[in-house]
């Protein structure tokens, strides 16, 4: 994938999770995009961070204590490849977890 083929699926899947957030209280978990970088924050100031690596096209998440590094499938998914979990999947786990309420993330393909 070239680089502004990859720049332009982080865009809007940074969109979606953004979009996705901002449906909840803030005061609950918030969302924001800085610097290319998305910071997800919950009530106790515990931040995850989801960013983009150009040089290597992946889209890394760090949650707590783990970290994932996913790439995009012909198929329109972004997979770790080290475990093949699924981005909307992890990112929904994560979240729900650090919220305290179910979220679910409907990433565009």
């Amino acid at each position: 994938m070239d680089e502004l083929m990859f720049r332009q699926y982080t865009d809007r899947l940074y969109r979606a999770v953004l979009q996705r957030l901002d449906r909840e209280d803030p005061d609950v978990i918030e969302g924001e995009l800085s610097a290319g970088v998305v910071k997800i924050r919950n009530a106790a100031g515990q931040i995850y961070v989801l960013n983009h690596q150009v040089p290597v096209s992946e889209i890394w998440y760090a949650a707590g204590d783990r970290a994932w590094h996913f790439q995009h499938q012909t198929d329109g998914h972004w997979l770790d490849p080290r475990n093949g979990e699924e981005l909307a999947a992890v990112l929904g786990q994560t979240l729900s977890r650090l919220a305290g309420i179910p979220l679910e993330f409907d990433i565009p393909q």
